[in-house]
């Protein structure tokens, strides 16, 4: 009792507000001056999320929130509290003898009195005694946007984007598996481009029914089909203008409206069903695709012409598993959107990091970002007991596959074997692994599994 007393003594007698923050996130200790520069009361704060605070408008950012999202060794911030104060805010982690958070310890001192320059001056000369970084080096930032890159592949990736983007080339074909972010990328494209005050139309392909397709892409005019509006409709083309149009799953695309396609990329003109005019459309057309467009070439499934016209320019998306050093930031940054959306404080432990960190997504971002939500809104036990498959890799067997492809054939198999077992439908083990269905489908193909594997009462 006499340790916490003088432990307590030493917290109120600071001239600087401090907080102390468990590992979870939550107030555990606030002294004296932390209540006066804050407007409120110790015990008011103790258990509450750094989430929460801020939510509530306490303060405008959390240096316990950087910390945890970029397990940097010490951070320095400026920060303004609801009371009008401006603080300097320097946080410092504690580990365990595993490298894990226990503790985040908070000094606030106040700035109030000292002009921007000055503040930022003061906030420059602590960053530099601590030897912090300014800049995450695993976030690539695009106005609004901000993409987790540590990956020298995937910066790559990026580099080259940006480049045709500044080019201003008009078609371009972006490839990758399903989950990795051929959307993302082509909205970043569209952001980096000269054409990103004009419209972003997306489209995915395979989600509107072919005998709807048409009229989708390039509009109608009054009566003509039955049921037409009188005064007809703009095809996502026209909407288009100026901007980009995005078409996803176009190896789904029917072989008459690849024609359609080729000819718009030929001549950059438009004609709406129903009628003669042609009108004159400016804007680029990004296509991407999961499946192989060679193979569906020599399928006779997709137009060779139009497949080397979109194909002047191509990007490849990696998928996680080719890029490992990004799943702790992406991880970090979606558990904290879902913090934030669902007004909670949830993290996932050490333990479970350590085993999704092994894990080889076939989902890519997609599943990542659907575990993410389930850390946050399940919480962690109900996460284990509900997605086995994801904290546990197949059953190894002495014959098991020794070469890289072989193993990762295996995984993928077991998990969508537990999935099956799991669901009903193609449709809701796409959900769960977060790929899309048609994906799903080919697997199943692949591997040799089908649906209604396990009875269910």
């Amino acid at each position: 009792m006499l340790g916490m007393v003088r432990m307590e003594d030493i917290l109120h007698s600071s001239s600087d507000g401090i907080w102390i923050w468990d590992a979870f996130g939550r107030v555990i200790a606030v002294n004296k001056k932390a209540e006066e520069l804050g407007g409120i009361r110790a015990d008011s704060l103790i258990g509450r999320c750094y989430i929460e605070l801020i939510q509530n408008g306490l303060y405008d950012r959390s240096v316990a929130h950087d910390i945890f999202r970029s397990r940097s060794q010490g951070v320095t911030q400026a920060a303004s509290l609801r009371t009008g104060v401006r603080t300097i805010n320097t946080g410092t982690p504690y580990v365990n003898d595993r490298g894990e958070i226990v503790r985040i310890v908070v000094k606030e001192k106040e700035i109030s009195h000292l002009s921007d320059e000055a503040a930022l001056s003061e906030v420059n000369r602590i960053r530099a005694g601590f030897g912090e970084s300014f800049e995450d080096p695993g976030v690539v930032s695009l106005g609004r946007y901000e993409v987790v890159a540590k990956s020298p592949l995937y910066r790559r990736l990026l580099k080259r984007s940006f480049k045709l983007a500044d080019a201003g080339v008009s078609r371009l074909l972006v490839l990758g598996e399903s989950g990795t972010g051929k959307g993302l990328l082509a909205r970043l494209i569209h952001e980096k481009s000269r054409r990103r005050e004009h419209p972003f139309v997306q489209l995915n392909c395979a989600a509107v029914p072919e005998n709807l397709l048409e009229s989708e892409l390039f509009g109608y005019d009054g009566g003509a089909f039955t049921s037409a509006r009188a005064q007809g409709k703009e095809g996502l083309f026209e909407a288009a203008h100026g901007g980009t149009l995005f078409l996803d799953e176009i190896g789904t695309l029917p072989l008459p409206l690849q024609a359609k396609l080729l000819k718009y990329l030929d001549d950059f003109e438009v004609t709406r069903l129903g009628s003669t005019r042609v009108q004159k459309v400016d804007c680029t057309v990004v296509a991407a695709t999961n499946c192989d467009l060679k193979t569906l070439v020599k399928q006779g499934c997709f137009r060779e012409d139009l497949y080397y016209r979109l194909n002047g320019f191509s990007l490849t998306i990696p998928s996680l598993r080719q890029r490992p050093e990004d799943i702790a930031g992406l991880l970090d940054h979606y558990i904290e959107r879902y913090n934030r959306q669902y007004r909670l404080c949830r993290y996932p432990s050490q333990c479970l990091l350590d085993q999704l960190y092994d894990y080889p997504f076939p989902g890519n971002v997609r599943e990542l970002k659907n575990i993410a939500r389930q850390i946050v809104v399940l919480g962690e036990c109900d996460l284990q007991q509900g997605s086995p498959w994801v904290l546990k890799g197949p059953e190894r067997s002495g014959d098991s596959p020794k070469d890289l492809k072989g193993k990762m054939d295996a995984y993928e198999k077991e998990i969508l074997r537990q999935a099956v077992d799991m669901h009903r439908t193609t449709r809701e083990v796409g959900d769960y692994l977060g790929i899309d269905q048609s994906s799903v489908v080919r697997k199943l193909q692949k591997h040799g599994l089908s649906m209604g594997r396990k009875k269910r009462r």
